[in-house]
């Protein structure tokens, strides 16, 4: 039993870390390989300051590793599965058929009622 309490902890924590937009971006832009600090910032429009922050987290929580290249750092997924795995979690946000059908519903009823 207390194997599976270690285990809920360590996956709440994995889950904490990617409770943030930004981050869960960085690991889908990593699904590819490495990118530097730069050309996250590019892809993802926000601060040098910012990419520098998450990735920390990411690094301090074993996500991502990083590899110097002179002044450059470069940085990549340390089990890159894990890009697929939050990919994969699409499924569960998207609406489901029925719940798209109510909502194309509702809106053609608001569109009657208030027109």
């Amino acid at each position: 039993m207390t194997h599976r309490i270690v285990i809920s902890a360590e996956l709440a924590k994995l889950f904490s870390v990617l409770s943030n937009p930004n981050r869960v971006r960085i690991v889908e832009e990593l699904r590819q390989g490495e990118l530097s600090v730069n050309n996250l910032q590019d892809l993802l429009g926000i601060s040098h300051a910012a990419v520098s922050q998450q990735l920390a987290v990411l690094r301090t929580n074993r996500i991502v590793a990083e590899r110097r290249e002179g002044r450059n750092v470069f940085y990549h997924l340390k089990n890159p599965e894990l890009a697929a795995w939050v990919l994969a979690g699409l499924r569960f946000i998207a609406p489901d058929d029925q719940e798209i059908k109510s909502m194309l519903t509702a809106i053609e009823q608001a569109k009657h009622s208030w027109a």
